[in-house]
């Protein structure tokens, strides 16, 4: 009787040991939370390489409205963590500044340099962080520093509003000395100082809120006489105009015990298509996966890289276009080294369907690979092991019937309302993975799917 056939790799000879030095090296560069550039070396053009292996170019599909628009354009955008917003969003910067393209000033602005992720956020919160890191920018182009911002400037007066006027926030003293926590501020300056000190100081956050919730249209209004202003200042740099690109917004998170306020400021902040975040210049603004299940809105949601289609067959482009993530991160003469020679392409193939299609994850079973003094089958099974298990512990056994049901329907709706939050949670820790053909659809992680009792569930649901 013939055995039955197994996906194991077949290698069970222990390799040599891996120098330090070597392993040293692709370790580092095999670093998962490291957002890529389009000029790094480990970058892949997925879109260009394999156009359907996502199913939608989401640079395309950002920046064509932009490129065609007479009006300023407003834009959301949103993944799962690890999917490749950044470095997507990076493109999308490099694409607009072409003088043959838009031509645009990119201001390129990190939450998690301006903002406290843990926390709600507010819609004066935002701007006025776009209002500081725009002037930045523009100083940069000017050849200045950001100690040398215009007397006059625009945007010095909107933060004199804010301190001096019948606004009157008390909470920022502007005869500190240097700045902490945003670059390119060494020295005072209001903008600086009162971004810095409302990203630190919760008590300040809530009196700039509080006092701005009954002047908000003339606070917004300021706001975008600021960014005119600003707008001008880069056209005599010869460009078109700006284009603010306010990244990791989609990384808001809070607590065990916050998560759901801080998501629903988020809702706030975005509802009806983020009318208060509406500038006179060209716009893009990250935002919470979960809030795309909560609103009608329009948003341009970046897929993980198909592996399989919605009826479960294989997809060769998306092997093919996550294969080459690794190789951009180890040659394969290397690679051969830490898989074992006989045993590459058998391991590479099960990283790859393990992962999902997920970016991150791909790199980051990849950098546990490269880890290892050797890699014999024993302990490359115990990594996929290991991995999967980070995972599946997040996964409560009261989703189990919500995630058998997303795998069968391809879709996370919820069928009860007291199933929002933790449906919110599930979405946002990649359990649940988003994909598009024609259309979107979702399915489980591979080790979640991989759950004996998710997997009993949707074997009974299939006879039934």
């Amino acid at each position: 009787m013939a055995k039955p056939a197994t996906s194991k790799p077949s290698s069970t000879k222990t390799p040599p040991p891996i120098s330090l030095e070597l392993r040293k090296k692709y370790f580092n560069i095999c670093n998962p939370e490291k957002p890529l550039d389009p000029t790094d070396a480990e970058y892949v053009d997925v879109d260009d390489l394999q156009p359907k292996a996502r199913g939608l170019s989401a640079v395309g599909d950002l920046a064509e409205p932009i490129e065609l628009s007479d009006e300023p354009v407003t834009a959301l955008f949103t993944g799962l963590p690890g999917s490749g917003k950044s470095t997507e969003l990076r493109r999308l910067a490099v694409r607009l500044a072409d003088p043959e393209s838009a031509n645009l000033l990119p201001v390129i602005i990190d939450a998690e340099e301006v903002l406290d992720l843990y926390t709600t956020i507010d819609v004066p919160d935002v701007l006025l962080a776009i209002v500081y890191k725009t002037e930045v920018t523009l100083l940069e182009a000017e050849g200045k520093k950001a100690k040398d911002a215009l007397k006059e400037s625009i945007a010095k007066r909107l933060f004199h509003w804010l301190t001096e006027t019948e606004v009157g926030i008390q909470g920022i003293d502007f005869t500190a000395g240097a700045e902490a926590g945003l670059p390119g501020a060494a020295k005072v300056s209001a903008g600086a100082k009162v971004v810095t000190t409302m990203k630190t100081s919760p008590s300040l956050r809530k009196e700039v809120r509080d006092k701005l919730a009954g002047k908000m249209t003339a606070f917004v209004s300021r706001v975008a006489e600021a960014m005119r202003e600003l707008n001008e200042r880069a056209k005599k740099r010869k460009r078109s105009g700006l284009v603010v690109i306010f990244d990791s917004l989609e990384k808001l998170r809070g607590g065990s015990t916050t998560w759901e306020d801080v998501l629903k400021s988020a809702e706030d902040v975005f509802r009806g298509g983020a009318p208060n975040l509406r500038l006179p210049v060209h716009t893009v603004y990250t935002m919470p996966a979960a809030l795309t299940y909560r609103m009608s809105i329009d948003v341009t949601f970046l897929p993980m890289l198909k592996l399989l289609d919605r009826d479960g067959n294989h997809c060769e482009e998306g092997f093919a276009a996550a294969r080459e993530i690794i190789r951009k991160r180890v040659p394969d003469q290397h690679l051969q080294q830490f898989l074992g020679a006989s045993s590459t392409d058998a391991r590479v193939r099960r990283i790859l369907a393990w992962s999902g299609g997920y970016p991150r994850e791909i790199v980051r079973l990849l950098q546990l690979c490269v880890q290892q003094p050797s890699l014999d089958d024993e302990r490359f099974e115990q990594l996929l092991a290991l991995a999967g298990d980070k995972i599946c512990r997040m996964v409560p056994e009261s989703a189990y019937a919500w995630l058998a049901n997303v795998h069968l329907t391809k879709d996370p709706a919820a069928k009860k309302p007291e199933e929002r939050v933790m449906i919110d949670d599930l979405l946002q820790n990649n359990v649940v993975l988003r994909y598009h053909n024609k259309r979107p659809w979702f399915d489980l992680h591979p080790a979640v799917r991989a759950i004996p009792a998710i997997k009993a569930l949707i074997e009974s649901a299939r006879t039934k």
